[in-house]
């Protein structure tokens, strides 16, 4: 090859290395261009402001007045009290001698109100199963007014105490309904409206967005509410919560008092799964595993070494759960091959199917993923129990001094102590005899131990999943570990009966 050749073949080469260095620095600047750019959205015209007078109008007719009438035995009148019990008026004018005493004393009328929604042309109202229940188990009338200022006598078709969701109807034919949307298809920030009954203004009108979804209040319940902050208050009960189609997302249920404009509906879809037991008038069936649960937080992720699902922490002996092959810190991550991030996910999973029904679990256990099959059981049952052992319920904190761990120093490792279940023990916490493990004698209010929920009179039975049976087994446990990871205990109250695994962090 020639010279000139060669040299511009070398020159070639070199011009197109150089090019390609500049195009990746390039797009390199590019990428992180885009990576520092802020989050926008892009602006619309006024037109595509949402049309709330248009739902609003369509929509008003479909909601209805529920007024509820309670008839309550009065308390009887002993001699020296007023009718009205009024103490006041007592010191004044000294005790008053009853009248003479007629058959309606007798009785007294509670009335109670609130809000529906008409789902069908022959009559059936979606409301809350509070707006229609009796007041302090007394007979009760039910009567609806529809908006053109019809009143209707309304019977009861089913309801869904744990869900607070009742299924009424009224005798009436060719009536405007709404349409039962999807809840699921929600966005946080998506445009609402509410109509109801507030504090006796009929049909009154009031929008706003979606705040939260999946809000729960006293843990994983079936119950997980959209929030609102669309203004809701007294009588809006029972009304619906819409979507800007004018389709039903929700059945407003509660607000926080303490705070403004913060609502609360059932999401739609969770009362579409039970509608036909509703319609049927037999009882709701729901899922019931026989495991309790806490979220993964960083403890747990440390000692079990996953990321993401909800931890098995206690375990009914016999349930469902337990004859499927759930162990204790077992870690759930899906249900029929949807995924499970926290205890709220497994209880919705769960208390979708039906009692009876088969399930697949897959679960997280040594390392390994594990697939098995669980019939489940009732829910009714785990409310029936939970019933009982809240009569009577009284604080899991019994009164006790401090005393010394003695083989170690666990309260400057963990921030907690424990002693032997020796009979003076079991008598003063109340230990059952036939109970196994150590006790809890004092926590540090300073501790993570304390924010985790141990408190003294609590009975560890188990370390990770290591059954301790006296004070030497627990503490060759707590030895192996060091004091440098969480320890994970299995812990269970004299006085409640109630189990759970914490895991407490090292100081």
């Amino acid at each position: 090859m020639p010279r000139h050749l060669k040299q511009l073949a070398l020159l070639s080469l070199f011009a197109l290395v150089c090019m390609g260095i500049g195009m990746a620095l390039s797009f390199r600047r590019v990428v992180i261009a885009q990576k520092e750019m802020p989050v926008l959205v892009a602006g619309r015209p006024v037109e595509a402001l949402p049309p709330i007078a248009e739902v609003a109008e369509k929509l008003n007719p479909t909601v209805v007045s529920i007024l509820n009438t309670s008839f309550v035995k009065s308390r009887s009148r002993e001699d020296g009290d007023t009718p009205n019990g009024d103490d006041f008026f007592n010191w004044f004018f000294g005790p008053q001698r009853p009248g003479p005493r007629r058959p309606q004393d007798d009785e007294e009328r509670v009335l109670a109100g609130g809000s529906g929604v008409l789902i069908s042309p022959d009559g059936e109202i979606l409301t809350n199963n509070h707006v229609i229940e009796g007041v302090k188990g007394g007979e009760t009338s039910i009567e609806v007014k529809t908006s053109n200022e019809r009143t209707y006598k309304a019977t009861v078709l089913g309801r869904d105490k744990e869900l607070d969701i009742a299924l009424i109807k009224i005798a009436a034919r060719g009536l405007p309904y709404a349409k039962l949307g999807d809840s699921d298809a929600l966005r946080v920030g998506e445009w609402v409206v509410a109509i109801g009954n507030p504090l006796g203004l009929d049909h009154t009108v009031t929008q706003g967005i979606i705040s939260a979804k999946g809000r729960q209040f006293s843990g994983p319940s079936p119950e997980a509410f959209l929030q609102t902050d669309a203004a809701i208050n007294r009588g809006n009960s029972g009304g619906p919560l819409l979507n800007l189609r004018g389709e039903v997302i929700g059945i407003n249920t509660a607000i926080r008092p303490d705070g403004q404009n913060i609502g609360f509906a059932v999401p739609v879809n969770k009362i579409a799964q039970v509608l036909p037991d509703l319609r049927s008038g037999r009882p709701v069936s729901r899922g019931y595993l026989g495991v309790g649960t806490r979220d993964l937080d960083n403890e747990f992720r440390d000692y079990l070494g996953i990321q993401e699902g909800a931890v098995v922490s206690e375990l009914a002996r016999g349930g469902p759960g337990d004859k499927a092959g759930i162990k204790r810190l077992d870690v759930i991550t899906a249900v029929d091959g949807v995924r499970i991030r926290s205890g709220s996910d497994l209880v919705g999973a769960i208390s979708s199917h039906r009692a009876g029904d088969t399930v697949k679990i897959t679960l997280f256990r040594g390392g390994k993923y594990w697939e098995i099959k669980a019939i489940l059981g009732d829910r009714r049952v785990l409310l029936k129990a939970d019933a009982q052992a809240d009569e009577g319920h009284e604080d899991d904190t019994p009164r006790g001094g401090r005393r010394e761990s003695g083989a170690m120093d666990l309260e400057r490792l963990y921030g907690f102590t424990v002693e032997a279940l020796t009979p003076a023990n079991r008598r003063e916490f109340g230990v059952p005899p036939d109970w196994d493990g150590v006790v809890v004698t004092s926590v540090s209010s300073r501790s993570a131990a304390m924010d985790k929920g141990l408190r003294a009179g609590l009975v560890i039975s188990a370390v990770g999943t290591q059954d301790v049976a006296d004070l030497q087994a627990f503490f060759q446990e707590v030895k192996r570990l060091g004091g440098r990871k969480p320890l994970l205990v299995f812990v269970q109250s004299p006085r409640s009966g109630a189990q759970a695994t914490l895991a407490i962090p090292p100081r």
